[in-house]
C-alpha cells in the first residue's frame, strides 16, 4: 500500500479545496484517528486523519464510524482550540509523508490565531500533533512520548516541535539530475531497490511501478547508464508534476473483489485496475474495504474461538461418555455369572468366597467371586441386579452420546459457516443463531432485535440452472424445507459438516438423468467447497431430490436426514469452483 510521498502529493492538491472551509465538529472514533467535519462552499465533508501503525492516512471519507460516548482528552482539546476555525492551507513538507494543515481560529481572548495540525504518516511512528507556529511549541499530540521512548525528540505539550529524522534521501522535487544519478549509483541491487533507497517519498511499490512504466523493471543498478537514469528521472518528475496539479490517474487494484493496492497512477502488471475520479475517493474505497475486512476477520476470529471452546467441551464429554459406555458394556459378564451361579447352586454353599465353574457358553472354567455372607442364590441375584443396572446405564449413555454427537455435528457446521462468512451480515446471522440456541449471551444492543435476514448465495451453472447455497443453519432450513420445490435437487457433503445446496429444476424434468453432468459437478463442487472438507482434493457429496429430505422433530438448525440418494466425488479446489466464485 503506497501511502507514500507521491500519494500524499496528490492528496495535498485535492485537500487544498478545503481551504476557507470551517471546522464544525471534531471527533475521535479511534484512539489514533480523528474525523473533522468541515463546512465548505460545496457542502459538508468529513476529513479522516489516522495515525494507526498499519493504516496511517488522510483523506475525505463517506464512511461512518461510531464515536465514543466520552471523547478522549486530545479530542476535547482540539474542539476547544480548533472548532469554528478556518482551514488556510494544506501542504506536503519536502515530499515526505508529512502534511501541515494550517488552521486559523479564535483564541480565548477573541483574537484569530493560527495553529498547525501536523500529520506524520510513518508506520508505527505516525502521529498527529498540534503546534503553535508563533513559538513552535507542541500544544498536544495524539501520541505523546518522552526521551525514554525516543532519544531524538520528545513529543509532549510545551516541548519544541522537531520534525522526524531524515533518511538521507534526495528530494525528487528539488534534486538536480547529476545528484540524482550519484544517489542511485551509490546503491546496489535492482534499479527499483535503488530508487526506493535513494529517493525520498517513494515506497518500494511505487519504485517498482516506476521501473515497470519505464520498461526497466529487472535491471540491476550496475548496468544502468545515462539513458536508464534519464528515463527514470524524467518519469518521476512527470509523475510528481501530475500529482501536484491534479492530473493524477488514481485507482485501486482488486483481487477477488477485494482491494489489493492503490496509487495515484495506473498500476502496471496487475489485473482488475479500477479507476477513480480523485485520489480521495480511491483512498476512501481502499481503506473502508480494508478496514471492513480487518474488522470482519477480528469478529470471525473471536467467534471461532468462542465456538471452539464449546466444541472442545463437547468432545471431552464425548470421550467421557464413550469411556462410561465401554465400561458399562463390560458388565455383560455379570449376567453370565448370575446364570452360572444359579445353574451350579446345588454345588455351592453359603460362606464360599469364590467358585470355579464351567462356562457352558465357552466350555472354559471361570473363577467367580462370591460374598461369603450370602447364599449362592443371593449372590446370583446380586450379579443380576448389577447387570440390569449396567443395562439401563448403557441405554441412557447411548441416548446421551447421540445427543452430544448431534451437538458436535451442529457446532462443526457452525465453524464452517464462520469460516465461509463473506461479510458482517453473514457473521451477524451466525451470532444470532448461536444466541438463539443459548450458546452465546445475547448482546445488549441485539436484545429483541433479530438479525437481518440475508439471501442464500446464488450461482448460475454453465447450463443456466440456478444454484442456491445456504449462508447459515436457519437459512439452510428455510432454503431446503420452505423455499425449494419437492422436485429440486438437494446436495450436501457426505457425513461432513457443511451447508445445504439446492439446484432449481424445471417442472418438466422427470429424471435425474436429464440433468447434465456439468451442472451436477458444479453444484456438488459448491457443496464440497462450503463444507469442512473444502481444503481436500476429493470430497464425496450426496445428492437427492428435495422430497427425500426430512427434518427430525427437535433437531438442531440445519440438521436433516435423507434417503434414496446418489454420491459423486468432486474436487473443491478445481477450476470449476474458482469460476463459479468469480462469477457470483
Amino acid at each position: 500500500m503506497p501511502f507514500d510521498g507521491i500519494t500524499i502529493k496528490a492528496l495535498a492538491y485535492e485537500l487544498n479545496n478545503l481551504c476557507a472551509g470551517r471546522i464544525d465538529k471534531i471527533y475521535q472514533p479511534e484512539r489514533d484517528e480523528l474525523a473533522l467535519s468541515i463546512r465548505t462552499a460545496g457542502g459538508h465533508v468529513k476529513l479522516v486523519i489516522s495515525a494507526n501503525a498499519r493504516w496511517s492516512r488522510i483523506h475525505i471519507s463517506d464512511t461512518r464510524k461510531p464515536n465514543p460516548t466520552s471523547p478522549p482528552s486530545f479530542c476535547m482539546m482540539l474542539r476547544k482550540v480548533l472548532e469554528g476555525g478556518k482551514i488556510r492551507s494544506v501542504e506536503q513538507i519536502d515530499f515526505e509523508r508529512i502534511i501541515h494543515i494550517t488552521i486559523e481560529a479564535i483564541d480565548d481572548f477573541g483574537d484569530w490565531k493560527k495553529k498547525i495540525l501536523i500529520c506524520e504518516f510513518m508506520g508505527k511512528h505516525s502521529n498527529i500533533i498540534l503546534v503553535n507556529p508563533e513559538n513552535n511549541l507542541i500544544i498536544d499530540a495524539i501520541k505523546k512520548y518522552g526521551n525514554d521512548v525516543s532519544s531524538f525528540r520528545e513529543v509532549l505539550p510545551g516541548k519544541p516541535y522537531i520534525a522526524p529524522p531524515g533518511q538521507g534521501k534526495v528530494d525528487p522535487t528539488t534534486v538536480s539530475y547529476s545528484d540524482f544519478c550519484s544517489a542511485i549509483w551509490q546503491q546496489t541491487g535492482s534499479l527499483a531497490d535503488a530508487v526506493f533507497k535513494a529517493v525520498s517519498g517513494i515506497s518500494p511499490f511505487s519504485a517498482r511501478q516506476i521501473c515497470l512504466h519505464c520498461g526497466l523493471s529487472d535491471l540491476p543498478v550496475e548496468e544502468c547508464g545515462e539513458y536508464e537514469l534519464t528515463t527514470i528521472f524524467e518519469h518521476i518528475r512527470r509523475l510528481i508534476r501530475a500529482c501536484a496539479v491534479g492530473s493524477a490517474q488514481p485507482g485501486v487494484v482488486l483481487k477477488a473483489n477485494r482491494p489489493l493496492e492503490f496509487a495515484p497512477y495506473i498500476i502496471e502488471g496487475m489485473s482488475e485496475f479500477q479507476s477513480y475520479p480523485c485520489m480521495n475517493e480511491a483512498c476512501d474505497f481502499f481503506y473502508s474495504q480494508l478496514l471492513n475486512q480487518a474488522r470482519l476477520e477480528s469478529i470471525r476470529s473471536n467467534l471461532s474461538r468462542q465456538v471452539r471452546i464449546i466444541l472442545d467441551k463437547a468432545y471431552k464429554k464425548k470421550m467421557a461418555q464413550e469411556g462410561d459406555f465401554n465400561s458399562a458394556q463390560d458388565k455383560e459378564k455379570y449376567r453370565e455369572w448370575g446364570e452360572l451361579i444359579t445353574t451350579y447352586a446345588y454345588q455351592l454353599h453359603k460362606g464360599q468366597t469364590e467358585a470355579l465353574l464351567t462356562n457352558y457358553y465357552t466350555n472354559e472354567e471361570v473363577l467367580i467371586p462370591l460374598e461369603a455372607r450370602y447364599t449362592p442364590i443371593e449372590n446370583a441375584q446380586r450379579y443380576y441386579k448389577t447387570y440390569n443396572k449396567s443395562k439401563r446405564a448403557i441405554n441412557h449413555l447411548q441416548e446421551l452420546i447421540r445427543i452430544n454427537q448431534a451437538e458436535i455435528d451442529y457446532l462443526e457446521s457452525v465453524m464452517v459457516l464462520i469460516n465461509k462468512a463473506e461479510n458482517q451480515n453473514d457473521l451477524d446471522d451466525v451470532i444470532y443463531e448461536l444466541e438463539k440456541g443459548g450458546y452465546l449471551k445475547t448482546h445488549t444492543r441485539r436484545t429483541g432485535k433479530q438479525s437481518v435476514k440475508t439471501e442464500p448465495r446464488h450461482f448460475i451453472s454453465s447450463d443456466g440452472f440456478d444454484i442456491l447455497v445456504g449462508r447459515n443453519n436457519h437459512q439452510n432450513d428455510r432454503l431446503t424445507l420452505k423455499q425449494s420445490e419437492r422436485r429440486d435437487l438437494w446436495l450436501h457433503a457426505k457425513n461432513i459438516p457443511g451447508t445445504h445446496v439446492i439446484v432449481r429444476l424445471p417442472a418438466d424434468m422427470k429424471s435425474i438423468d436429464a440433468l447434465s453432468d456439468r451442472t451436477l459437478e458444479e453444484a456438488a463442487s459448491l457443496a464440497a467447497y462450503f463444507s469442512k472438507a473444502s481444503e481436500s482434493d476429493k470430497v464425496p457429496v450426496d445428492y437427492t431430490f428435495r422430497n427425500n429430505v426430512r427434518k427430525p422433530s427437535g433437531s438442531k438448525p440445519g440438521m436433516v436426514i435423507y434417503d434414496n440418494y446418489w454420491t459423486i466425488m468432486v474436487n473443491p479446489q478445481s477450476a470449476i469452483i474458482k469460476r463459479l466464485l468469480n462469477s457470483d
